[in-house]
């Protein structure tokens, strides 16, 4: 019964990641966003992404505060593994994250997201460069089996309004790339002992902040960010969407800790599955031969890469 509780634990992460997918696909597709000039439209994802990782990094930093945590959150920005962390932060926000959402909003969840699962793909062969991580057979046969199952994916395009379907199939590989790039920064940094939630808190508040504060401005779309906080409706979006990312990665670290590495990361990884599920009963998208066939193929390449060490 321990055994089913922790794997519970770890298939709920992924769950909870696609949920959160599901989410801003609702935002997206909503009559909130007339509230926005049509010039910015397109670049709405952005503004959105910052929130949620905002969102997501406050209320673990309410969950470490209750945990009695919070006085271990600066002396760890001073630690080689913690300026490696705000680092992975970068990466991982503002091109990982912005680069996910921009995916679903122009390519639809039940086809970006199993994409963007494959960063232990580009984890794998980023650390086989840079950290000269032995590369077996099985590992190669899963590479192969993740590009098969990513162009069966994008091989057709969908039914519906998505004139820039292949454009969001880039953001979703740019996304996959930034996260294993993240993970792969985070790796070669000294280890030391910080715990996950401090991490990870580290990780979200730096992601939310420079997408918000830096990216936004720079890309002449502050006066979006306005907008958005003027609108209870659109924050209501927003702090589900912060919540549910908030509670998969809590869960998806404390998978990995009691099931393994290798083990967790799997359980995670049935987000691809989730997400044409959730599509199919929320957002009515076809359950077409080539979606079931190439997130098959992506979701088993992707658990055998998390069990091929």
């Amino acid at each position: 019964m321990k055994k089913f509780k922790n794997e519970f634990i770890g298939l709920s992460s992924g769950f909870l990641w696609a949920v959160n997918g599901i989410v801003f696909s609702l935002l997206m597709g909503s009559e909130l966003i007339k509230n926005y000039n049509v010039e910015i439209i397109f670049f709405l994802p952005l503004v959105f992404a910052g929130f949620n990782d905002l969102f997501a990094g406050l209320l673990v930093l309410g969950y470490n505060g209750f945990l009695g945590k919070l006085k271990m959150i600066l002396p760890a920005l001073k630690t080689k593994t913690g300026k490696w962390v705000c680092f992975a932060g970068l990466i991982g926000g503002p091109v990982g994250q912005c680069s996910y959402i921009m995916g679903i909003s122009l390519a639809g969840p039940a086809y970006a997201i199993p994409i963007s699962a494959l960063c232990p793909m580009f984890g794998t062969i980023l650390s086989f460069i840079f950290l000269k991580e032995k590369i077996n057979l099985k590992t190669i046969v899963c590479i192969i089996g993740c590009i098969i199952g990513t162009f069966v994916l994008s091989y057709t395009k969908p039914t519906g309004n998505y004139p820039y379907f292949y454009l969001g199939i880039l953001f979703s590989l740019l996304a996959g790339f930034s996260w294993g790039l993240e993970a792969t920064i985070v790796s070669f940094a000294t280890k030391e002992e910080l715990e996950e939630e401090i991490i990870l808190n580290i990780r979200e508040i730096i992601s939310g902040i420079s997408i918000l504060f830096l990216v936004l401005p720079c890309l002449n779309l502050f006066g979006s960010f306005i907008t958005t906080i003027r609108s209870i409706a659109i924050i209501r979006y927003l702090l589900f969407a912060g919540f549910f990312a908030s509670l998969s990665y809590l869960l998806y670290y404390k998978g990995m800790n009691l099931n393994g590495v290798p083990k967790g990361m799997a359980l995670n990884s049935t987000f691809s599955l989730w997400s044409v599920v959730l599509s199919v009963i929320f957002l009515s998208t076809p359950l077409t031969v080539t979606l079931l066939i190439g997130v098959a193929i992506v979701t088993i390449s992707v658990i055998g890469l998390s069990f091929s060490e």
